[in-house]
């Protein structure tokens, strides 16, 4: 062992380190190798963290401690151990069997020629080779720092990829609560790592159903990232940070300190905005990240106000559905009311057919919303066809603020709506039931879709229905086409009337 090892590092000054420390792994067969490492590396610090060493006398035990410690930043690896190649094994059992692509292999050699560079370099996948004889204790700390850098840069690209990977997954429907929640956590991921680093990223909007007047935890990332979500935010935040919380509030203003920054975003949807906070920084921001913090938690907030007015509009739609089924239910079977066409053919086919009088009802009732919604879709005949998939996710995209109702005749809808492009020849989509399984209330909805959707298109009502009744059988059941047939006159009519 050479005496070099013992060369102490010149003093670098550092911001004041934060509870976490990389995570190093030293796996030698010499216990003085352990020793030296450990006193050489003593106070390096990168980033404002320093190193926490595990130790492994065997390649056998270096692999268990891979095992435990998958997110070790830097192995320092012997080759020679208790056989000449098993430092080699485990750079190869790393990389291939625990498909760890990103700790840092450091190779240490006391027997050059057992293993040579060139060799070891072309046929492993390792980061830097070193011989012992010649790797000083400045050696050290420089092949540690550079491994470090290298690893900073791969887990900063690591995590913005998985936090592109959430925005993208979320972008295909924005508007529903749990894109927007993984949206949101994908943003709140990829900054933590576009600004260098912090030990936890919070956001946090009012949630008036279960914490009014308290900003909650919508994203969270790093430590305590799990608990942390549908808490108050004031119970995940260190004491200078409660501090400046209502300041920044009611002033609107950023707080930055050396560790910590609290942005609040403007909402155009409710009162109360957005906060954004980041604790344990691992250094003081620069303006342009600063700014970039600004940004981040303004466009959180936009893509949160589209959720929210989208909610607003669920919110009022599902209310005036409500008094539509009530003004509709008192003029039902009513002779002389003012009675949706929809549902007076409705009421026509159902009696035709023998159904119970609730059923009777609740379909009446249901192929009038029906009937509104497809004049909206427009999912004509020829578009079904053609993207039925689209038309699927058009027609329950619509739909979405009545899932909250509990009319019976609206639950009875919401059921149709998911069968709406069923066949009872089973041909439909997607494809799930046929024959029986398709209950004729569903069928009898679907076909006043099929109508308004074509009147929506500038068809006539009795066009459509003669265009269904010649159609090959499989769309509709016998029983429901042979009612249709032999009222046609009858039902045709009510969509004459105004």
């Amino acid at each position: 062992m050479s005496d070099r090892y013992l060369f102490a590092d010149e003093p670098v000054e550092t911001p004041e380190a934060l509870n976490e420390r990389w995570k190093i792994l030293i796996v030698d067969d010499e216990p003085e190798v352990h020793a030296v490492t450990r006193l050489a590396l003593s106070d390096f610090q990168f980033l404002g963290r320093g190193l926490e060493f595990y130790s492994a006398e065997s390649g056998e035990a270096g692999c268990a401690l891979m095992r435990e410690h998958p997110d070790a930043a830097i192995i320092l690896l012997d080759v020679v151990m208790e056989t000449d190649d098993a430092g080699l094994k485990v750079a190869r059992y790393i990389r291939e069997e625990l498909d760890n692509h990103f700790i840092r292999i450091i190779l240490r050699t006391g027997q050059p020629g057992q293993a040579p560079e060139r060799t070891v370099i072309i046929n492993y996948d390792i980061n830097d080779y070193k011989s012992k004889t010649e790797l000083t204790a400045q050696k050290l700390f420089t092949a540690v720092m550079s491994s470090l850098r290298s690893y900073r840069d791969i887990m900063s690209i690591e995590h913005s990829r998985r936090g592109l990977e959430k925005i993208l997954q979320s972008s295909t429907d924005l508007f529903s609560e749990q894109s927007i929640d993984n949206f949101v956590d994908g943003l709140v991921q990829q900054l933590s790592w576009l600004i260098g680093g912090a030990r936890q990223v919070l956001y946090a909007e009012v949630d008036p159903d279960h914490n009014p007047g308290q900003f909650t935890v919508r994203a969270a990332f790093g430590e305590e990232a799990d608990i942390m979500v549908g808490r108050p935010i004031k119970a995940g935040l260190p004491i200078e940070a409660l501090r400046e919380l209502e300041q920044v509030v009611r002033t609107r203003k950023p707080f930055f300190s050396d560790d910590i920054a609290i942005v609040y975003s403007l909402s155009g949807a409710r009162p109360l905005g957005g906060l954004l906070c980041l604790s344990g920084l691992a250094r003081k921001l620069n303006a342009q990240e600063r700014d970039l913090l600004k940004l981040f938690s303004e466009q959180i907030q936009l893509a949160l106000n589209n959720v929210l007015r989208e909610l607003d509009s669920n919110q009022f739609l599902a209310q005036l559905s409500e008094r539509l089924m009530v003004l509709e239910k008192d003029s039902l079977f009513q002779a002389g009311s003012a009675q949706h066409p929809a549902s007076q053919a409705s009421a026509i086919l159902t009696d035709v057919l023998g159904l119970p009088s609730e059923a009777q009802e609740n379909t009446a009732l249901a192929s009038t919303l029906m009937a509104i919604i497809s004049t909206i879709c427009e999912v004509t005949l020829e578009h079904e066809d053609v993207e039925v998939r689209v038309c699927f996710e058009r027609i329950h995209r619509i739909s979405r603020g009545l899932q909250e109702h509990s009319n019976d005749a609206v639950k009875l809808l919401l059921a149709s709506i998911d069968k709406r492009f069923e066949r009872y020849d089973g041909k439909g989509f997607p494809g799930l039931v046929q024959g029986d399984e398709l209950p004729l209330t569903t069928q009898i909805i679907s076909l006043f879709s099929v109508v308004y959707a074509e009147m929506g298109a500038g068809n006539s009502a009795e066009q459509t229905l003669k265009k269904l009744v010649a159609e090959p059988e499989g769309r509709f059941s016998p029983k429901l086409m042979d009612a249709l047939r032999n009222h046609f006159a009858v039902i045709a009519a009510c969509f004459n009337s105004k």
